[in-house]
């Protein structure tokens, strides 16, 4: 049973990693993408022993005509029952489609992932916010010198990130309300009030209440703690942020900080699902990544610099020491375990895969909420 779980829970982390890859392949050739997914696996294990003599009774004489066997015996047998959901539907079509959220950017950045092999990811470009009007700067390599420039920006921040002089967090600020009033709160309005996370402040003759609350705002990336402003400071970043949908992130990388001598001041423009499998695919042969020098300005220690954001090898049959490989079109497609490619850094590849796999299982919800028609497989 110990190793029938390990390999089951093996197999189908492997069936995911693969459905994936093969979406990228899909998208390669301008197909449609679909996903499937294993939505429960049902096994029966049926354990049986027996045991037993055999042998005729007489005399002594008889004995070696008449031997005494023992008979032991352990049969195990497995049933599984696999069953799959195509995951199809508006909800999740959408969900492919739309514009990941900073909720998710959020949450990737703060278990450790590199910031720069998220954003190289998730980012469709950059507005930066100039003299002239704003600039706008696309993930893209035929954008030319805007790519290079917007790859040079993500690296000044993985930069400031590792020098830990970086922001990434919600803006926190306190609202705040006048009242005008003829009597002061009573008990139970001051209790209501407080459960809400309200506080009341009156002024001097008690006909004006001033009603405050702290309220989490819009992310921020910055090169300074915007905690240390004042409350209408970052009260104003949040209104500045919230003009814009949730897949925009607010970037003020601020003169007279750390990293200020590259200032930056725009948002960050997030991508669909669909839109990083299509990036990647590109990337392969149609649209290939090229190595981007950092800014002279940005300090590069400890920051890695791969030209390919995920790399996928393409090829007749499948190399050796691949991690993942999936044939399409009569074509194999792979990641392989030690990259190849020039400038390619060791284990990015994996992490940069695993960070697709996490935003494809923040993308997926809950296949019991929206009922599928399932495949059955009884082995």
């Amino acid at each position: 049973m110990h190793r029938a779980v390990i390999e089951y829970d093996r197999t189908v982390s492997y069936v995911e990693a693969d459905l994936l890859l093969l979406n990228i392949a899909r998208a390669r050739h301008h197909r449609p993408v679909h996903f499937t997914a294993v939505s429960s696996v049902a096994a029966t294990f049926d354990f049986r022993t027996s045991a037993g003599i055999r042998g005729g009774l007489g005399s002594a004489t008889d004995a070696v005509d008449r031997p005494i066997n023992l008979e032991y015996g352990v049969s195990v047998a497995e049933n599984p029952t696999i069953t799959i959901v195509p995951i199809t539907g508006e909800e999740f079509t959408k969900r492919v489609l739309r514009p990941l959220d900073e909720d998710k950017f959020e949450f990737l950045v703060h278990q450790g992932y590199d910031i720069n092999m998220v954003l190289r990811l998730m980012a469709r470009g950059m507005a930066i916010e100039t003299e002239e009007g704003p600039r706008v700067l696309f993930n893209q390599p035929s954008q030319g010198d805007g790519f290079v420039e917007f790859r040079q920006r993500l690296l000044q921040l993985a930069s400031l990130d590792e020098q830990r002089q970086l922001h990434i967090g919600p803006v926190l600020f306190e609202e705040s309300q006048a009242v005008r009033t003829n009597r002061a709160p009573n008990p139970d309005e001051v209790v209501a009030a407080l459960e809400k996370g309200f506080r009341w402040e009156a002024d001097g003759e008690g006909k004006v209440h001033t009603v405050r609350r702290k309220a989490v705002g819009r992310l921020l990336i910055a090169n300074y703690d915007p905690n240390r402003l004042p409350n209408e400071e970052r009260r104003r970043l949040h209104e500045e942020a919230q003009r814009y949908p949730p897949d925009y992130i607010l970037v003020d990388v601020r003169p007279g900080f750390p990293g200020g001598e590259f200032p930056l001041r725009g948002s960050i423009l997030l991508r669909s699902l669909n839109a990083i499998l299509g990036f990647v695919a590109r990337s392969i042969d149609e649209e290939p990544e090229s190595l981007v020098p950092p800014d002279p300005r940005t300090k590069m220690a400890g920051i890695r610099n791969p030209a390919k954001t995920l790399e996928i090898e393409e090829s007749a049959s499948p190399p050796d020491g691949y991690e993942f490989s999936v044939q399409f079109d009569g074509r194999y497609y792979s990641i392989r375990k030690f990259p190849v490619s020039q400038g390619m850094v060791p284990s990015w590849n994996q992490e940069a895969f695993a960070v697709l796999s996490n935003l494809f299982q923040m993308t997926v919800t809950d296949l019991t909420r929206y009922p599928t028609p399932a495949i059955a497989i009884a082995k």
